[in-house]
């Protein structure tokens, strides 16, 4: 039995999609590399044999007294990690025995949202993210995958390659929650501004994420009905791709224009043209000296997408109408 929400979305069926695109977790080995059987000489022993009995009984408020004690203790720097990432895993294998066993939300989402609160497991990210997506909140949908990009791409944070499948999941899934977000209505909807690390775009503007290189960039850059204009949240994310061109400088900024299916193929030709072309003008007139190249490809390329689940048509084609930074 799956849990349903009202619009018929399902937290079970989310989370096959979860795992098929390696986005997993179980609960990790007993005791994380650096945390089991510490040397009796190592001051952080007593405190690390407390937290590996606190995990082993449950992920709950004393398992977590136990890594504030390791925080507050200078000693014991180079387990708080590990063991946050321990603890994030128990929980979320906890919230994950409660869904399959058809528990209401309200049982396991505080146990995935203290998952994902140190920010230091990337399952518990993307897992939170695709909840978000299902209850129809792509502003804090799209917050979540970014996070979980950023994760990935922090080998401290995952010493373990997750590999390119579930990296490109993960991109894929930013940009349509994104895009969804600029789009939604409602009083959910609006630009949302990629994730930073180190003071530069991450997310889906990373240049590469453990190797992968992101070649085609959604853009959420909206525009007035049937018409080349920006709305103010679409120049609000032209306004961060210019900020990703300063910081990444590439020789060529290649933009292609999609539209929905709506319309004939000519009309949506041109319109998808002149999007694209609107961007690049808007580009220019904010300094950027990079050769840009606007093109338009109407409807004949829609957006692949790995699970299309929850989403209505609408939803389908705001994510077919988009702007694409092509990277070669």
């Amino acid at each position: 039995m799956s849990v349903m929400t009202e619009s018929g979305f399902s937290y079970a069926r989310a989370f096959g999609a979860i795992r098929r695109m390696g986005f997993g977790c179980a609960v990790l080995a007993a005791c994380v590399p650096g945390l089991c059987a510490p040397a009796l000489a190592d001051a952080c022993a007593a405190r690390l044999d407390s937290f590996n009995r606190a995990v082993d009984a449950a992920p709950n408020e004393a398992a977590q007294a136990q890594i504030d004690a390791l925080v507050g203790d200078p000693n014991c720097g180079g387990y708080i990690i590990p063991a946050q990432r321990r603890l994030a895993a128990a929980r979320l294998a906890a919230a994950q025995k409660l869904i399959a066993g058809a528990a209401p939300q309200s049982a396991y989402l505080n146990l995935i949202v203290a998952a994902d609160q140190p920010a230091v497991l990337w399952q518990a990210a993307a897992t939170l993210a695709e909840i978000r997506f299902g209850d129809r909140n792509f502003i804090e949908a799209a917050k979540g995958f970014d996070r979980a990009i950023e994760i990935v791409n922090n080998e401290t944070m995952t010493p373990r390659d997750p590999g390119r499948p579930t990296i490109e999941g993960l991109l894929q899934r930013a940009a349509a929650a994104r895009l969804l977000a600029a789009n939604a209505g409602q009083g959910k909807s609006g630009y949302v501004m990629t994730a930073t690390r180190d003071g530069r775009l991450g997310g889906i503007f990373s240049p590469r994420v453990r190797g992968v290189v992101p070649r085609a960039v959604p853009m959420p850059i909206t525009f007035e009905y049937r018409s080349a204009s920006l709305t103010d949240e679409g120049r609000q994310a032209a306004d961060e791709l210019a900020r990703a061109i300063r910081e990444q400088q590439p020789q060529i900024v290649r933009l292609v224009g999609h539209t929905d299916l709506r319309g004939g193929p000519e009309y949506n030709m041109k319109l998808s043209v002149a999007r694209a072309e609107a961007v690049a003008a808007y580009l220019k007139q904010n300094n950027i000296a990079v050769a840009v190249e606007p093109e338009g490809v109407g409807a004949d390329e829609p957006l692949q997408l790995s699970d299309a689940s929850g989403l209505t048509q609408d939803d389908v084609y705001a994510l077919n109408r988009r702007v694409e930074w092509r990277r070669e």
